[in-house]
């Protein structure tokens, strides 16, 4: 019976020295680390391929939108954004150049129509007034 126990001991812990003694999530961390350290993936591209790696889904690389919002993000940290100034900063910059240029030409139309109507030009007078201020050239009226 002692012989027994014994050599179930030593047999048992002959795989755990052939294991390292390490749990199967310790051996998929171990492996999916080697794997990052090996492509030299740095910051959040480590941080997506580990996730991906992890869970056993297929590893992509960052979309647009992701390397974008890494970027925002180092820019709040650099500039030690929090709170609402950090969310504002966030909303504006993860949005495409196209609706930043959208937006500006709408702030900049209605800023015109609102000065028109303050000066309560209609018709051609008021056409004419937008048109001048949204290109910068003289405003018409008085």
């Amino acid at each position: 019976m002692l012989r027994v126990l014994l050599a179930a001991l030593i047999v048992s812990s002959g795989y755990a020295l052939a294991d390292d003694g390490l749990t199967p999530d310790q051996k998929r961390m171990r492996s999916c680390n080697t794997q990052a350290t090996e492509k030299q993936l740095k910051a959040a591209e480590r941080r997506h391929f580990m996730t991906s790696c992890l869970n056993g889904t297929e590893v992509h690389q960052l979309t647009a939108h992701q390397q974008m919002n890494e970027t925002c993000t180092r820019q709040a940290d650099a500039r030690k954004l929090d709170g609402a100034a950090r969310r504002g900063f966030m909303s504006d910059c993860v949005k495409p150049e196209r609706i930043k240029q959208q937006t500006a030409e709408h702030v900049k139309l209605r800023n015109c129509h609102r000065r028109a109507a303050e000066r309560k030009l209609d018709g051609a007078d008021k056409e004419k007034f937008v048109a001048g201020c949204l290109d910068g050239s003289s405003v018409v009226g008085g």
